[in-house]
């Protein structure tokens, strides 16, 4: 059986067993060996006697073991199945640095078990997979942001998020009720980027994630603004003024909630290459103004950095689509 220390792996004397069935009359021996040390006299010339050196050698080799097999105990703590459902866990998680380390613990640690032939299989497959990686790594490169994937459909914690009919026009059209609705016309120079939202969500009152724009330059983005949030519709004018419930906009009754999104941009920005980006964070909150109209609102603000690259997309943020990038 090896354990590890500060130096790397030493042998240890002990199996799990005996570690733990001869600790305790390890301890006992060792302090019946100090006892009969100190009923030694020194002689008169304040030397150690031959016997008393014998004693004090031998505490030391006790001792020595006795830490050894504290040692050992620490270890089994922490036995080879769990160290392997670990490495299994943590390569699921795609942590797989962390994974390999843990694999070398228990090769180092339990080499002659069963876990430790079995861990081969999942190292074969961390290597495959970090393979993988680097060559995707190298094809976004590569192509630079016509590499990764759009995606409409996007999971958030406990919202499923599903975005349809993006679009660019002089008009922003949301809060409709009946045959009528309420709209924002662009500036002059500018238009709007619009879409629809619908939100699928297992919470009562979920927070909601706000969309941004970026601009492309090259293989930086900049950020051009971030997408207002509105309700796509109300059952009618009173439920719009708040004079009684829609629970078709009340994550309380129903399970999917409809939104409408828009961001003005200017003509110059829209004529070069720019993206639609969602950040995976739920950060708009749910806010009631009886004298507004609509009294329920959605405020907040998704701290989006100034510039993304590349590397942004691995965890943190989804692009949604790109647009006149050649």
């Amino acid at each position: 059986m090896n354990i590890l220390n500060h130096h790397g792996v030493v042998k240890c004397p002990f199996s799990q067993k005996t570690a733990f069935k001869f600790l305790p009359a390890l301890v006992a021996f060792v302090f019946i060996i100090i006892l009969m040390a100190s009923c030694n006299s020194i002689n008169n010339s304040g030397q150690v006697s031959k016997n008393e050196q014998i004693y004090i050698d031998s505490i030391n080799l006790l001792k020595n073991q006795l830490e050894q097999a504290y040692a050992q105990i620490e270890i089994l703590k922490y036995p080879a199945d769990q160290r392997l459902n670990k490495a299994k866990s943590l390569m699921d998680a795609g942590d797989l640095d962390d994974a390999l380390n843990e694999i070398y613990q228990l090769k180092n640690v339990f080499p002659d078990s069963k876990e430790a032939t079995l861990s081969e299989t999942i190292v074969n497959k961390i290597n495959d997979l970090k393979e993988a990686k680097r060559k995707e790594e190298e094809r976004i490169k590569a192509l630079g942001y016509k590499a990764i994937a759009e995606q409409t459909t996007i999971k958030v914690d406990y919202n499923t998020i599903v975005l349809s009919s993006i679009s660019v026009g002089n008009t922003f059209v949301f809060d409709s009720y009946g045959d009528r609705y309420y709209y924002r016309d662009a500036d002059r120079g500018n238009k709007y980027v619009t879409m629809q939202m619908a939100v699928t969500s297992t919470d009562h009152d979920p927070d909601l994630p706000q969309l941004a724009a970026y601009s492309i330059n090259g293989d930086k983005m900049q950020l051009i603004g971030k997408f207002d949030t509105e309700f796509a519709r109300w059952k009618d004018y009173g439920a719009y003024l708040g004079n009684y419930h829609d629970s078709s906009n009340d994550f309380a009754k129903v399970s999917t909630v409809r939104f409408k999104l828009g961001l003005q941009i200017s003509n110059e920005v829209l004529a070069g290459p720019y993206a639609i980006v969602l950040m995976k964070k739920n950060v708009l909150s749910s806010h009631y103004d009886r004298f507004s109209n609509p009294p329920k609102s959605y405020i907040g603000s998704a701290d989006y950095p100034t510039s993304l690259n590349l590397d942004s997309f691995k965890d943190n943020y989804v692009l949604i689509k790109r647009f006149n990038l050649k």
